[in-house]
């Protein structure tokens, strides 16, 4: 009979811990570590000579993560161009990925954030011609890849693209597919109609081209860089103040002039001109040349995605593609961001 009625008493013990796991798990903000993660910052000599490449580091604990194959490289989409669009506090992509055991970097393309600058960008940007393109990117892209295998010691490193940096992403796949584990592709664009994000910068003289008038650059702040993502919300309640506030400080952080411009930033008009062939139906590669296991993630969302892509990756025998519910093309920031961190963890792993 005593032990009879000992059981409520550990019934409601049980029922506790599992609670208090619970809870736990929520406290750890998506991730299941909870070592400390630790922030390296480097710049490593870009593909020209006096070139520098930003590069930002972030692994759990004191000691790298023994499993030499899961060095994860994170690439920089356009809207926010800063390595920092990954790791934006409360919202870090890359914390998230350090805390499941992944040597994690992000970079800056030449003309982002951190990086170099080409001398054009530090003059009236109507005195030049648009400046840095895919090849540009891709040029930096390989010379980190170099790095960090020999820094590392590894074969391969996985990619982690998002729009711009997916671009440049698909393109080191289809062209070094030996040195890419992984691949997920996230918010990405390759060859297909966009008629809203071509007419703006069409030339006068012949629509199909790009405006052969366009500056070497161009200085945006925040609410004009990024006006799609309203648009694309549809008035519903996707982003919190507080996301929103944490992403325009990074996006005024990507440029060191900033300051000097009242918020304004500078991009380089060169990825605009490339983005202009991709929403003109003109591909800047051959997609179905990509062998590394490829993950497709989007917002339902989100009009820059790329439909077709899925199909079009016919070499890849391990693909998935995946829709998030309620977000856009900056899931990372919005409610639905779990989904995003979990399915592309799932899919590395």
């Amino acid at each position: 009979m005593r032990s009879r009625k000992r059981w409520p008493h550990i019934a409601s013990a049980i029922v506790l811990c599992i609670l208090v796991g619970l809870f736990a798990g929520c406290q750890q903000n998506d991730s299941t570590s909870t070592k400390k993660v630790s922030l390296d910052e480097r710049k490593i000599q870009g593909a020209n000579p006096g070139e520098q490449l930003y590069l930002r580091h972030k692994v759990a604990g004191k000691t790298l993560p023994k499993n030499k194959k899961r060095v994860l490289l994170f690439l920089e989409p356009f809207s926010v161009p800063s390595a920092k669009a990954f790791d934006v506090p409360g919202y870090s992509w890359m914390d998230h990925m350090a805390k499941q055991g992944y040597d994690t970097w992000a970079m800056d393309f030449k003309g982002f954030g951190r990086s170099s600058r080409p001398v054009e960008m530090s003059q009236p940007p109507l005195k030049n011609k648009p400046v840095i393109d895919h090849k540009d990117s891709l040029r930096d892209l390989e010379k980190v890849i170099n790095y960090l295998k020999k820094e590392r010691k590894v074969d391969s490193v996985d990619l982690v693209g998002w729009s711009w940096g997916g671009v440049v992403a698909g393109e080191y796949a289809a062209k070094h597919p030996q040195n890419v584990n992984k691949l997920v592709l996230y918010g990405f664009m390759h060859g297909f109609k966009l008629p809203m994000m071509t007419k703006p910068f069409q030339s006068k003289q012949d629509p199909t081209q790009f405006n052969e008038k366009a500056p070497a650059y161009q200085q945006v702040k925040m609410v004009q860089g990024m006006q799609h993502w309203f648009m694309m919300q549809g008035g519903k309640r996707i982003v919190t103040h507080q996301a929103f506030k944490q992403v325009s400080k990074v996006f005024a952080d990507s440029d060191p002039s900033a300051e000097k411009q009242n918020g304004a930033i500078r991009r380089p008009m060169g990825p605009l001109k490339d983005l202009f062939a991709i929403w003109s139906d003109r591909p800047l590669y051959d997609m179905s040349k990509i062998t590394a296991p490829t993950l497709v993630i989007y917002g339902e969302l989100d009009s820059f995605a790329d439909r077709r892509v899925y199909k079009e990756l016919t070499s890849s025998k391990d693909k998935k593609e995946v829709s998030i519910k309620n977000a856009t093309h900056w899931a990372l920031y919005e409610k639905n961001r779990r989904k995003l961190l979990q399915e592309t963890d799932q899919f590395l792993q």
